[in-house]
């Protein structure tokens, strides 16, 4: 099975991230605009995504699946760490999800079920690498292998598109798992961190303050009384992660909440009480707020939703 999407909107690729048990935050002003295609077989999957917008993105992996990212060389932080040119970001079955990622990102991925991986490891007698992969989060390598699989999932996606030959889809399965095993059997475990679990760990327990309080006047201040920690603790940390202070931050999920809100609140949601549910009282400077960040106002969101259900 294959499909492909393009040019979608935040809201609308949310929506789709929500079915793979994702979320994307929005961090940077701007008009969001993400591009999908996916080919999707019983025991793999290869896909490429991209979008223009920094954003952060968090949930889990899906149980019994193996994923493995080549993403280009924009800045992104995976869980605690830096991701450098040609790496190899690991997502094992069940397992968290939390991403940051700079504007135009551009991502292919290859997913396979555990029982493949494995099988096709043993066969290599690499099966010892893939017991390994669950306490390894991210690979470096300079190896031009790298590219040679990244650009395999590129072709992949126009070829297999096109035949409905099993045999061919499970050489392709086969010889690139292969490829994948031995390049990361050579690559470097990444040990380039950005912080610490604990912080990672802060900022995550911070947010969710934040999103349980949106509606209330909540200060930094309160904030870091609740985590037991200083503000200027609090603070290193979401500079040093989003590269902007928790109170910037706390606005950018007020209106990221808007957003979310604006698209479904059709009919009895007015504009002003979905602003005050988002934690926005003063309704001149939310529409102002909003269409810096968002490119649109408040109304043109609404009209955008509404237009899409008739």
């Amino acid at each position: 099975m294959v499909f492909s999407y393009s040019g979608l909107d935040l809201y609308r690729y949310n929506l789709l991230a929500q079915e793979w048990n994702l979320d994307f935050v929005q961090l940077r002003p701007g008009k969001f605009s993400a591009n999908i295609s996916q080919f999707i077989s019983p025991n793999f999957q290869i896909g490429h995504t991209s979008f223009n917008c920094a954003v952060k993105q968090e949930g889990r992996s899906p149980e019994g699946v193996w994923t493995f990212a080549f993403a280009n060389n924009v800045n992104i932080y995976w869980r605690n760490y830096i991701v450098h040119p040609k790496s190899i970001i690991i997502y094992a079955p069940g397992s968290e999800i939390n991403a940051v990622s700079a504007a135009n990102f551009d991502v292919m991925v290859f997913s396979i079920s555990e029982s493949q991986l494995l099988s096709i490891a043993k066969k290599e007698h690499r099966e010892n690498l893939i017991h390994r992969l669950k306490s390894i989060e991210l690979f470096s390598t300079h190896d031009a292998q790298w590219d040679v699989l990244r650009n395999s999932i590129a072709r992949g996606l126009n070829s297999l598109s096109q035949t409905s030959n099993s045999k061919i889809r499970a050489n392709f399965m086969n010889n690139f798992t292969k490829g994948l095993i031995r390049l990361m059997q050579g690559a470097e475990i990444s040990v380039d961190k950005v912080s610490g679990k604990k912080r990672l760990k802060l900022l995550q327990a911070a947010e969710a303050i934040m999103l349980n309080n949106l509606t209330e006047h909540i200060s930094v201040a309160d904030v870091s009384r609740q985590l037991n920690v200083s503000e200027r603790t609090l603070l290193y940390a979401f500079k040093n992660q989003f590269d902007m202070g928790p109170k910037a931050y706390m606005k950018v999920l007020k209106l990221n909440h808007a957003h979310h809100l604006l698209h479904r609140g059709i009919g009895s949601d007015t504009i002003s009480a979905i602003a005050r549910e988002s934690g926005f009282w003063h309704m001149g400077q939310f529409h102002t707020d909003y269409k810096r960040f968002f490119g649109e106002l408040p109304s043109d969101t609404v009209n955008s939703a509404e237009e899409d259900i008739k």
